[in-house]
């Protein structure tokens, strides 16, 4: 440890110092004696206290030597004799920037603490929500189950619903029983005559219709029309520069009972002639080489599209059924069995037969083209 002590230890000030004070102490004892012995006064003192005043003097000469030397060589001590107010002023600054800074510091380790509370307290409300989710989707589960099982049970209810009200019902609600179609410039007689040719088709239809429902044969059932609409029907006719259709549809849905009347609604538009007689109303190329859909397939698919093709094109159709004409069993048939014979492709048409208007039907016949 003495070793490591004198190796660490700045020689070079020491010694610069030891030797600058024998050298200074040496010229002011020279100095002092020379003026002494001289009995030389200075500022009018007596040569005693002159020598006294001048070993003063050269002991003030060697402290600042000692000073300076100490100065030069030691930054050290140059801090220590010029700059130490500006050090303690700095150490207060810093002492109070260290104090401000472990209050910071406190704040932050409190609001860490705070932070970590709220965030295990964010931790277990995640893990009450994760459970919630889970009880959730059990629950959801659950009740898709039970509304499955609720479909199921109303699909059936509205089925059998449907039944009973199909075996009760007599005639639905918005059934087309006629029409009959107005050229402009009839007179109100010519009129009323086409309504009451009208009227006798209608009735002749409620009765048709009914008596197969009911199974039984019904001679007479009450049809009734409506006085003030007929007369304003009338009136709409008379003054019409069009050609017009009138649509005689039932009121609602009637069940069979003893007292069963029939409530007629008449409806009437402008007729436009839509499609000319032998005019193609409908094409489509069908590839028959290997397809793997029947005849009858087909030629359903085709009087699909048919109807949606005239029903775009202004063609009314049968509110309760949502058909714009019917092909016979027999030219359907006769369709099926011309078509089974071509083995290639084919372009189906569907041709009309007389001129179609508005108010239909869509009556066709059926060409192939191979």
């Amino acid at each position: 440890m003495f070793i490591r002590f004198i190796e660490e230890t700045n020689w070079l000030p020491i010694l610069s110092l030891i030797i600058a004070s024998a050298v200074l102490s040496v010229i002011g004892d020279a100095i002092g004696s020379k003026y002494g012995k001289k009995r030389v006064t200075v500022f009018k003192l007596r040569p005693k206290y002159a020598s006294r005043l001048i070993t003063a003097i050269t002991g003030a000469l060697i402290a600042v030597g000692i000073l300076s030397v100490m100065a030069v060589l030691s930054q050290d001590v140059r801090t220590a004799l010029f700059g130490m107010k500006m050090l303690k002023q700095e150490m207060n600054e810093l002492q109070f920037q260290l104090s401000q800074n472990e209050r910071t510091t406190d704040q932050m380790r409190a609001s860490l603490a705070e932070a970590s509370a709220s965030l295990d307290l964010t931790g277990f409300e995640l893990d009450t929500m994760r459970n919630d989710k889970l009880i959730l989707e059990q629950q959801k589960l659950e009740l898709e189950a039970a509304l499955r099982v609720m479909r199921e049970e109303s699909s059936q209810l509205k089925q059998e619903l449907r039944a009973l009200r199909s075996e009760a019902i007599a005639l639905s609600a918005n059934v087309l029983l006629g029409q009959t179609a107005f050229e402009p410039g009839l007179s109100r007689d010519e009129i009323k005559e086409g309504l009451a040719a009208l009227k006798q088709r209608v009735r002749l239809n409620v009765l048709a219709r009914v008596s197969g429902q009911s199974f039984a044969r019904l001679v007479d059932i009450p049809v009734e029309f409506d006085a003030e609409s007929e007369e304003a029907l009338i009136d709409e006719l008379l003054i019409s520069d069009e050609r017009q259709y009138v649509r005689a549809l039932s009121g609602e849905n009637y069940t069979v009972g003893e007292n069963l009347r029939v409530m007629i609604r008449l409806e009437t538009g402008t007729s436009i002639l839509t499609y000319h007689d032998g005019e193609p109303v409908y094409r489509k190329f069908f590839r028959l080489d290997g397809a793997k859909s029947t005849p009858e397939d087909i030629l359903h698919t085709f009087l699909r599209e048919l109807r949606t093709k005239a029903i775009n094109d202004g063609i009314l159709p049968d509110p309760s059924a949502n058909n714009v004409g019917t092909l016979g069993g027999e030219s359907f048939f006769n369709a099926v069995d011309r078509l089974g014979k071509i083995q290639d492709s084919v372009i189906i048409s569907a041709i009309a037969s007389g001129d179609i208007y508005t108010e239909g039907p869509v009556v066709i016949d059926i060409e192939f083209e191979e």
